[in-house]
């Protein structure tokens, strides 16, 4: 790849923003700036500094610290040749809500060599933003007019109701190859006093094949925090105290148990195990990721799927071999009875025997009869 081709898919990272450092283990070492401290972008140039503050997190339970990143990094390809669509909020230098740019930070310090697209559903509004689900149909037909192979699509604002073809899009993307994560909910499903399960109110939900994500907790300290119940969430992962960047391009904190980054996360940790094992179908990836979780003491909570994300031990984990049945032994042919030449010259002389033993046997009972009669005459 040439210097100038490699510049372009660099700055398409970050759609223009600065990029991502390399993602590092000192996960809860530098001060920065909460992400939420840039939540809005209302014009007028770059913001002033944020305060920044060490995330409130210990190294050894943050986000990355839990699904072992940094371990999976060094025995990975980092997401070369994936592709990542982060369906959100856009995280160009336009975007008014911080949410995919976030996203687009997670996925890059996660899978730094994966090639990311923007795609942004979201209506910002004055008090309530909300998801354009049209407008997630149709940036979804987009992507499936391409080629699917090696595609995640990051679905991290599921839309609150349903669209017409929104199902199909997503079906035809999973057909020709793709894997579609999706956010377990959004703080724009439903309202605060709602805990019933959300599976049916997060669209698209009509394909069990959609890797649906739930968030997880960290440790004590965390934040109070509602993970709305999903019965189709498949995994979690933590989000609290991870790195990524602001709307600006700054780095950040997030400073939230979010089902919307915690998508961004495990659609960048599919991406690793993806690079790393090109020849894999979609499913072949999935099923590693779930054959894989993990619990930690303090997290989860309802409906989270099969476990925390572990990233590391996707990659090394030696897979489980089904147990091989036993081959069918087959039953070897009778043995062919051996003809003998000399058959038939035996029965005959059997037969001639008793028929001669017989005679002399009926001439030994009748010969003193016989004597008789001729001394007699």
């Amino acid at each position: 790849m040439t210097l100038l081709r490699r510049g372009v898919a660099l700055a398409a990272v970050v759609g223009g923003l600065t990029l991502l450092g390399s993602p590092g283990p000192a996960y809860a070492a530098e001060e920065r700036p909460l992400c939420k401290a840039y939540e809005k972008n209302t014009g007028g140039g770059a913001p002033q500094k944020a305060d920044t503050q060490t995330a409130l997190v210990p190294e050894r339970v943050a986000p990355f610290a839990i699904m072992r990143i940094a371990e999976a990094q060094k025995v990975s390809k980092q997401g070369q040749g994936i592709r990542i669509a982060v369906v959100d909020s856009g995280y160009s230098r336009s975007a008014q809500d911080y949410h995919g740019t976030v996203a687009a930070g997670l996925i890059s310090q996660i899978a730094p060599k994966a090639a990311l697209s923007d795609h942004p559903v979201l209506k910002v509004g004055q008090e309530k933003s909300t998801v354009d689900a049209k407008r997630m149909v149709a940036e979804l037909n987009s992507l499936a007019k391409g080629n699917a192979k090696g595609l995640i699509v990051d679905i991290g604002l599921p839309a609150t109701q349903s669209a017409p073809g929104l199902d199909t899009a997503v079906d035809t993307l999973i057909k020709k190859g793709a894997v579609v994560v999706m956010a377990a909910d959004w703080s724009g499903i439903i309202t605060d006093t709602d805990s019933r399960d959300i599976a049916t109110k997060a669209f698209p939900n009509a394909n069990d094949s959609v890797v649906t994500v739930s968030a997880s907790g960290t440790w004590a300290s965390d934040p109070d925090f509602t993970v709305l119940p999903n019965s189709n969430a498949d995994v979690a992962a933590p989000t609290y105290g991870a790195p990524s960047k602001t709307l600006f391009g700054q780095p950040c904190w997030v400073d939230s148990i979010s089902t919307s980054f915690a998508s961004a996360e495990v659609s960048a940790v599919l991406a690793l195990i993806w690079s790393t094992n090109p020849g894999w179908s979609a499913s072949q990836v999935i099923d590693r990721l779930y054959s894989t979780t993990s619990g930690v003491e303090g997290q989860g909570g309802r409906y989270w799927g099969a476990g925390v994300v572990n990233a590391y031990d996707a990659l090394t984990r030696p897979a489980v071999e089904e147990a091989a049945e036993p081959p069918e032994v087959e039953q070897a042919p009778m043995a062919r009875e051996k003809v003998d030449p000399l058959a038939a010259v035996r029965e005959n002389a059997i037969w001639w025997g008793i028929g001669g033993g017989g005679a002399l046997g009926l001439g030994l009972v009748l010969r003193p009869l016989f004597s008789r009669r001729k001394g007699s005459m």
